[in-house]
């Protein structure tokens, strides 16, 4: 691919993921400093329960920071895993293909643009995690890192952290697919909706069979194996429960916590469960100690969720009472677990949670216990995600990065 190539991808990509009803240009005013350096205030606060919520951005270096000194120690940041995928002849057609989609509202632009600018998301960190357990775990079979002896890390562990962001990517996009309905969109807008549809499909695709190949390449059958169940179990996780006729999940009086933990392992724990279990594979450990990293893998990435869960009722400035909800999110589960009146709510949006009343659902779950519960869930899981660490893995710079991404994740 030729150097005027790659600008022109890039450029692309990037009026693509910057364009789209102002949104950008808004969310880069709203951050813009005063004359004397100092952020303009945005002092809004809602009052909840007796409680006084700020939406003032809420500062978290921690995450910024742990992110930052792990990539400098496995050797290169991790969002740069994807690019020789994300420059491709192919990718550079699609990037094309997706300016067309520009004004209109398919999430595939939504998805790019968190990919792509957004500093704060843990998109690109899956990878970084795998790496990180590799160096904190040693290889046993030093013949390996002779050509990349300095991070601790071989050629197979670094391609087997490509292939997991590749895969979770590729899921990412394809859960953009929309449910088209002539009932529900006009004429054009079902017209962008279908080509939305159709390069969300290919893009996705397209990194799955990058992440297929890159998968043969390690000749190892047992991560291929466990790679492939991941991938199945991404599939899995969207037929648990009942869905909207877009595809939203949708509460009902029988769920409790224990569909919250399995839909989510499917989603989100099993790739990286396996991830960090495979990559202790291509080092030669023991079976023992393979299994102790799945256990990790697993445990972060369920704290991961109930942080993520947590999101829209702790950042009040980033999620504003109203937006639109996971009505299977910790929270909301933990509440229905003494409160019911949530589901008439559900029930009155009928076939679209659109519909629903996410502001009053919002206010009903802040006055209750559900919120505090799920900051629970969430110090729970980090915390045996930290034992599992502290339990197998010698004291080393690795091990304490992984430490300071967990305690990022904690919610006090």
């Amino acid at each position: 691919m030729s150097v005027r190539q790659v600008k022109t991808c890039g450029q692309l990509v990037r009026r693509v993921v910057g364009c789209g009803r102002g949104f950008s240009r808004w969310a880069a005013a709203s951050q813009l400093p005063t004359a004397d350096g100092v952020p303009p205030p945005t002092h809004t606060s809602f009052r909840l329960d007796q409680k006084t919520y700020s939406t003032v951005p809420q500062q978290r270096p921690d995450w910024n920071r742990a992110v930052s000194d792990a990539e400098k120690i496995v050797g290169y940041p991790t969002s740069y895993l994807t690019l020789r995928s994300l420059l491709s002849d192919e990718m550079s057609n699609i990037a094309v293909h997706m300016r067309k989609l520009v004004g209109s509202s398919h999430p595939l632009l939504k998805t790019a643009k968190r990919l792509i600018y957004n500093g704060r998301n843990n998109m690109q960190t899956r990878g970084l995690i795998v790496l990180l357990i590799s160096k904190a775990a040693g290889h046993l079979n030093p013949e390996e890192l002779e050509q990349d002896q300095p991070a601790g890390v071989s050629i197979g562990q670094r391609s087997l952290a490509e292939i997991t962001e590749m895969i979770h990517t590729a899921h990412l996009i394809h859960k953009g697919v929309v449910n088209l309905s002539p009932t529900v969109f006009d004429g054009t807008t079902l017209q962008d909706m279908e080509f939305g549809n159709k390069i969300a499909i290919l893009s996705g695709d397209y990194l799955l069979a990058n992440a297929c190949t890159g998968l043969a390449t390690l000749r190892n059958t047992m991560v291929v194996e466990l790679i492939s169940t991941a991938i199945s179990d991404f599939m899995e996780a969207e037929f648990i429960g009942e869905r909207d006729n877009q595809g939203n999940p949708v509460p009902d009086v029988t769920i409790t916590m224990r569909d919250w933990e399995e839909k989510n392992f499917l989603a989100a724990g099993s790739l990286m469960a396996k991830s960090c279990q495979a990559t202790l594979v291509l080092a030669g450990h023991t079976d023992e100690m393979q299994r102790k990293g799945f256990e990790f893998g697993k445990e972060i990435a369920l704290a991961w969720q109930a942080y993520s869960d947590l999101q829209p009722f702790t950042d009040l400035y980033r999620h504003p009472p109203g937006t639109a909800i996971d009505l299977t999110s910790a929270p909301v589960i933990l509440h229905l677990q003494h409160d019911l009146s949530i589901l008439d709510l559900v029930a009155a949006a009928g076939d679209s949670m659109e519909n629903c009343d996410f502001k009053k659902i919002h206010n009903m779950i802040m006055a209750g216990t559900g919120v505090e519960e799920a900051k629970d869930l969430c110090q729970s899981h980090a915390q045996a995600a930290l034992n599992v660490l502290q339990e197998v893995f010698e004291p080393s710079d690795a091990r304490t990065a992984l430490e300071n991404i967990i305690n990022a994740l904690r919610i006090y």
